[in-house]
């Protein structure tokens, strides 16, 4: 292997530099929502399902004897979302693929494996924060709405940095889910509200361990008055705020409510060969289904 510039160099002109045949890369692997995600079957590349709601009792209702009962109904709606496909493409020269490597033996099997990595994260991306576009046939591709875009009875917009998120704000924002019907167990943020929450110090504050039930100082489980809420440092919490510039952004949801539904599975595809090189690109359909639009919950922090 040729020396870099700058490189030391001394008489012996064909010693071969001592090179670590190991190779480490920094990457973002975050896959958390799809994969804690229900699986449903996608069939068309407009996918709708129905969403029934269950009106709450508000006072106690007698019937009168001998007297008819009133009649109500309360229709259900319709959500949707459209399919996206995702595509990750690879080429690799002959030559670069007939070249000895450090750190791996085969380039394409390592462009292969890189990008499947990239094609779940942005599965992950769009699932969480993707912006819906039905598409055309020329010119504009479909891409999926994430948990963000289904929020919308839970949207709120607080006047403060992510930085004075208290336990009592956190807990309110949990009651709210509540007070729609929906117990949420799962929160997503990024770095400032995770460590924000960590740092939480009130006496009816108890940060317990996702695995064991006993007090440490990181919090993966925040135990709320409205049940236990698995909380995630997530790369992709913050990545799309349509609605406002913000610093930072809180999703809390329901787990079992949020589901992924692929047209065409993820695989590897070979690609015409136009010149001296391999080509290929990993490639699916996928979209994200949320059972009720209240099992999601969208708050930003306003600047």
């Amino acid at each position: 292997m040729a020396a870099q510039s700058g490189a030391f160099s001394y008489d012996d002109k064909a010693g071969r530099e001592s090179l670590w045949d190991q190779m480490k890369d920094l990457d973002v692997i975050e896959n958390y929502v799809t994969s804690n995600a229900g699986k449903v079957d996608v069939t068309n590349k407009v996918h709708a399902w129905v969403q029934d709601p269950i009106t709450a009792t508000s006072s106690q209702a007698g019937t009168l004897e001998l007297t008819d009962t009133s009649y109500t109904a309360s229709n259900p709606t319709i959500l949707y979302n459209t399919t996206q496909i995702i595509e990750k493409g690879m080429a690799v020269a002959e030559t670069l693929q007939n070249t000895k490597h450090a750190g791996f033996s085969d380039r394409f099997a390592r462009e292969q494996l890189k990008k499947m990595k990239e094609w779940k994260q942005q599965l992950e991306f769009s699932a969480t924060v993707g912006v819906m576009a039905t598409g055309a046939a020329t010119g504009a591709a479909r891409t999926m709405r994430g948990l963000t875009g289904f929020a919308s009875t839970l949207k709120t917009q607080i006047s403060i940095s992510g930085t004075s998120l208290s336990s009592d704000m956190l807990n309110t924002f949990l009651g709210n889910a509540w007070a729609q019907g929906g117990k949420h167990d799962t929160i997503l943020v990024q770095r400032t509200l995770k460590t924000r929450i960590s740092g939480f110090t009130a006496g009816n504050t108890r940060n317990i361990n996702a695995s064991a039930a006993e007090l440490v100082g990181r919090v993966d489980v925040y135990d709320s008055d409205y049940g236990r809420v698995q909380v995630v440092l997530h790369y992709y919490a913050n990545s799309y705020t349509s609605h406002i510039s913000a610093t930072e952004d809180l999703i809390s949801y329901i787990k079992d409510y949020i589901q992924v539904g692929f047209m065409d599975e993820p695989h590897f595809e070979d690609r015409a060969r136009t010149g001296y090189f391999k080509a290929g690109a990993i490639a699916g359909e996928a979209t994200l289904q949320v059972d009720n639009e209240k099992a999601v919950q969208w708050i930003t922090f306003l600047l």
